[in-house]
């Protein structure tokens, strides 16, 4: 079990990364999420994270440089897209991405009022 300094150092880390993201700044959500497994291997935001930055980095630049972000360079059906979870705490403004277990979600957090990813686990 991670000491509480420990899970201080990955909540910092996962807002750091979550900052990155609002800016679109691929390659600090990258190290950020990094950072996490290293100190979390098992940190399924983190790895949601560096899943949608690897996707982002590796998307043609020209799909980027047109202002595409990477939900519009993975597409999902508007259909699929949820509008909110927690009973509308977070509202759902794109989708990031999708690995083996989860689907990544940008979300504005409106209690917080900011940005976070939020990994929702496949059923």
């Amino acid at each position: 079990m991670a000491t509480d300094w420990l899970q201080g150092q990955v909540q910092r880390l996962l807002q750091e990364a979550a900052e990155a993201l609002t800016a679109a700044d691929w390659e600090t959500v990258k190290q950020r999420a990094l950072s996490i497994l290293a100190l979390d291997p098992n940190n399924s935001d983190a790895q949601g994270l560096l899943d949608a930055s690897e996707r982002a980095i590796d998307a043609p630049a020209s799909n980027l440089s047109t202002g595409h972000t990477a939900a519009q360079v993975a597409p999902q059906s508007s259909d699929d897209l949820p509008t909110s979870f927690s009973d509308g705490r977070y509202v759902v403004k794109s989708f990031l991405g999708e690995g083996g277990k989860k689907k990544v979600y940008l979300a504005h957090d409106e209690l917080l009022d900011r940005d976070v990813a939020f990994a929702l686990i496949k059923s």
